[in-house]
């Protein structure tokens, strides 16, 4: 469960929300690459997953599950205006996470293992 709406003893309209529960095993990562960088990824291609809440040396094992056929502007939440007019593709990781560790929000930074990289 990562949503709890309600406390006992309170009343409930219809159509209100209780409580979410989400799956956390697997998690999905979006992130996104430059069109430079894009003709690296493929399909099936593994990929590391660093989680600043849990420092250097852990790592989460991921797999890229999809790629977007589409260039987009970069996301609203990169930090510098410079970076927010490039035209990046969305790349979706399927990342493990057994003992539940990865919550929705937390921020990431994700390595692809290419050929040129690992």
């Amino acid at each position: 469960m990562t949503l709890k709406a309600i406390e006992p003893g309170e009343l409930v309209t219809p159509g209100s929300n209780v409580l979410r529960i989400t799956r956390l095993d697997p998690v999905n990562l979006m992130i996104y690459v430059n069109e430079k960088e894009l003709g690296k990824i493929q399909l099936g291609q593994s990929a590391k997953v660093s989680i600043d809440a849990f420092g250097q040396g852990r790592d989460f094992d991921g797999t890229v599950v999809y790629i977007s056929p589409v260039a987009e502007f970069t996301p609203k939440n990169v930090q510098t205006k410079e970076e927010r007019t490039k035209l990046v593709f969305g790349i979706k990781l399927e990342v493990k996470n057994p003992d539940g560790a990865l919550k929705p929000g937390l921020p990431a930074d994700a390595r692809i293992i290419t050929s040129t990289h690992s």
